[in-house]
């Protein structure tokens, strides 16, 4: 982790607390030990234990003597946190400036999804799905970074040719002759961790805009799970209300990328 201003168990504090939020780390789950958080962040031990200390007061982390340090027991994700619902069509979802973009495929694999995804996409647990990974850059410079997964039967007929072309949303309509139906989508933001930060080259623990798109087809099947995470430098949403003798919201999400 880079030295800033902000001390680095403050930095860790955070890079860990977005993990859990966007369920990288559910309730119950174990967190990595001291000595594999010093690793990958190459910190102190010192510095580990003291970002560690916070969450366990902060209430988000609880430590069992002898078995290790574990995600509280119904500490509130991004899922269930209180939300302001806004209304749009399934377009609406789709940021500005795409054909402007250059989009990056990093990777299309077979992997055993997190415990989150396979609720999410109400899978089974020895479901296996299809994670794809992809930046969108503008002038050679990473502005968003995508992870997809989708069920594996959906999943294994993308192509990277095809996802270069065309956003996700037209690769399952149009591409795989996919009915969809809508979506659930939720605005946060979290800090980076090596992975986020590597992918849009910017420092660890910096703020990224996070947004998680769930896309459903007509038979009210979960198809697709989207986390996107936005330089916010670059990005930011638009919100447009409309008042018609009774309260009507309407959101026109003005973001350069898209997913």
């Amino acid at each position: 982790m880079e030295k800033k201003s902000i001390p680095l168990y403050l930095q860790l504090e955070q890079v860990l607390k977005s993990k859990i939020l966007i369920g990288e780390f559910t309730p119950g789950d174990q967190i990595p030990t001291e000595k594999e958080l010093c690793n990958t962040y190459n910190v102190s031990s010192v510095t580990t234990r003291q970002a560690v200390l916070n969450l366990v007061n902060e209430g988000i982390l609880v430590r069992r003597q002898g078995k290790g340090t574990f995600v509280k027991q119904g500490f509130k994700n991004l899922k269930n946190i209180k939300t302001l619902h806004l209304r749009g069509d399934i377009e609406d979802i789709v940021p500005e400036g795409v054909s402007e973009q250059t989009v990056n495929v990093l990777d299309i694999v077979k992997i055993k999804p997190p415990k989150m995804v396979v609720q999410l996409l109400d899978l089974k647990d020895e479901d296996e799905v299809i994670r794809v990974r992809r930046t969108r850059s503008d002038n050679k410079i990473p502005e968003s970074y995508i992870r997809n997964y989708l069920p594996y039967e959906i999943g294994k007929k993308l192509k990277k040719t095809d996802l270069r072309r065309n956003i996700m949303l037209n690769v399952l309509s149009k591409t795989l002759g996919i009915s969809i139906k809508g979506g659930n989508q939720y605005i946060g933001a979290i800090a980076a961790d090596y992975d986020i930060a590597s992918a849009l080259n910017v420092s660890v623990s910096s703020p990224i805009l996070y947004i998680e798109t769930l896309i459903y087809e007509k038979q009210n099947k979960p198809i697709d799970y989207a986390q996107t995470f936005y330089r916010p430098d670059y990005f930011r949403v638009n919100v447009e209300l409309l008042f018609r003798n009774k309260i009507r919201v309407s959101r026109s999400a003005a973001l350069k990328g898209r997913q």
